[in-house]
């Protein structure tokens, strides 16, 4: 069970011969969602299903735009942007970067 709804909504939705996601993936997801819960900062999207069988999620905070993505493999793909143009991408492990995810969210994108 998750604390998460949408991410079980996913799981039922889809279907398991259509979606196999690994224990880390979720995990991530549910890490992910967790930190934006603690910091009290709306969440409008929810995360989506990629054709890469990964979950997305768009979220807008702070006049910044944050493009997740939890993969299979562990990792967090991420493109951090402002005023639509792209500052940051790259991918890191949860523990990477969710305090580089705090830092772009304290100072900004500059």
């Amino acid at each position: 069970m998750f604390k998460h709804p949408e991410i079980e909504a996913i799981l039922i939705g889809v279907g398991a011969d259509l979606f196999k996601p690994n224990s880390v993936m979720l995990q991530n997801a549910e890490l992910l969602l967790n930190y934006i819960d603690d910091i009290n900062l709306e969440r409008p999207g929810k995360f989506e299903l990629t054709a890469a069988d990964s979950l997305y999620l768009l979220w807008n905070a702070e006049g910044l735009e944050f493009h997740l993505e939890c993969l299979k493999n562990g990792r967090i793909f991420y493109t951090f942007r402002k005023g639509g143009y792209g500052n940051a991408t790259g991918s890191a492990t949860i523990d990477e970067f969710i305090p580089m995810l705090e830092s772009y969210l304290l100072i900004g994108i500059s």
